[in-house]
């Protein structure tokens, strides 16, 4: 019987831990994240799909009009002006920060072909705070009482 116990508690254990550990999302999770990757995948060129540089200098010039939740995910990942000035030391140019960090962890699979919702996974690893942001629920007033 002790061994019957832990030999069905440890697989249901771990099949709730499977979430976390595989980073799968769940629907509706990462919508800014997905929304904002997958708007931006469409600017770009066949030639920028390809180039990680390309992709990271793209990114910030396309987040500078977002506004809201999307320029905090821009923030998150480094691709607003604000952030690159926060995060940089005196002695290093801003160019460093613009090409390196988590902002390059999103263009390098991008340039892949990866998917929006994979590469918001990934970011999800790195940086919990990147799924986190949802956009306002919209209330049509015409089916409110």
């Amino acid at each position: 019987m002790r061994t019957f116990l832990p030999a069905i508690i440890l697989p249901l254990v771990f099949l709730s831990w499977a979430p976390e550990v595989f980073g799968s999302l769940k629907k509706g999770e990462c919508e800014v994240c997905i929304s904002v990757l997958d708007r931006f995948k469409a600017t770009l060129s066949k030639e920028q799909l390809g180039d990680q540089k390309a992709i990271e200098k793209q990114f910030v010039k396309f987040c500078k009009p977002l506004k809201l939740k999307e320029n905090r995910f821009c923030y998150y990942l480094g691709g607003t002006a604000d952030a690159i000035l926060f995060h940089r030391a005196p002695t290093i140019p801003v160019s460093y920060y613009a090409t390196t960090g988590i902002l390059g962890e999103m263009a390098k699979p991008l340039s892949w072909g990866m998917p929006g919702e994979k590469v918001c996974e990934k970011l999800k690893k790195m940086d919990k705070q990147i799924c986190e942001l949802t956009y306002e629920k919209q209330i049509d007033f015409s089916t409110v009482d």
